[in-house]
Formats: structure tokens, C-alpha cells, sequence
């Protein structure tokens, strides 16, 4: 690896995904155990024990959070067909508040926490 200089008492990697913090000498305590982490990596890539490339940004929720929030969608375009909505909130001590409205707001039934999960739940065995 080589090392590009931004000013002559920093050298900074050629890689950016951690920079080299501009507090940290290299012969300091942090600047030791950067390295070593460093070193660590390089060698556990180069036995394969690590992938060879950095993950990047996560391209979307985990695949048992999409399939909550998919079930939550149907549950809403069904509500939606029927002209209802849910509406969410909090009552004065502070717990969840689910009420089933019609299209226009009016409150037809206040569902809670537990008539939210039973609607999931009927929506996903449908």
C-alpha cells in the first residue's frame, strides 16, 4: 500500500474508507492500534477470511424487514380500497395510539398497538 502525503507530518493511506485522524500520530496508543486493526484486515482478507471488497451502503432494509413493511403496504392499499386509513398517535401517558378512520378523517374505531398486529396478521394469511 502507498501512502499519499497531504501535509509532511500526516501521511495519509491510499485508501479513504478510514482516514487517518489528523490528532492521532502514528506512534501514539490510537495511532498503534489503528495500524495493527489496519494490518489485521489486510491479512484476514488475504486468507479469504474477509470479503475482498467494503460493503457499501446498504441497498435496503434486511429481507425479514421488507417483507413487514410489504404486508404493511397491502394492509394499507386494502384499507384504502375500503375508502379507511389508519391513523397514529399518542394518548396523554404516552402509549401508542391506532385508530381506524374513514377517508375523510372521522374515527370509526380506535384499534390500538394489538388490532394493528391482529390486521397484519390476517393480511399476511390471506
Amino acid at each position: 500500500m502507498t501512502a499519499r502525503t497531504t501535509n509532511k507530518t500526516h501521511p495519509t493511506p491510499a485508501y479513504s474508507s478510514i482516514p487517518w485522524p489528523t490528532s492521532a500520530t502514528r506512534s501514539s496508543a490510537f495511532g498503534a492500534t489503528l495500524a495493527r486493526a489496519r494490518r489485521t484486515t489486510r491479512a484476514k482478507r488475504a486468507q479469504g477470511l474477509l470479503p475482498r471488497t467494503r460493503r457499501g451502503a446498504l441497498d435496503g432494509p434486511p429481507p425479514e424487514v421488507q417483507r413487514e413493511l410489504d404486508a404493511a403496504a397491502r394492509v394499507s392499499q386494502t384499507l384504502a380500497a375500503e375508502g379507511k386509513e389508519l391513523r397514529f398517535g399518542t394518548d396523554a401517558d404516552g402509549r401508542v395510539l391506532v385508530e381506524l378512520t374513514d377517508s375523510a378523517g372521522h374515527e370509526i374505531d380506535v384499534i390500538g398497538p394489538d388490532g394493528l398486529f391482529r390486521l397484519l396478521q390476517q393480511q399476511q394469511q390471506q
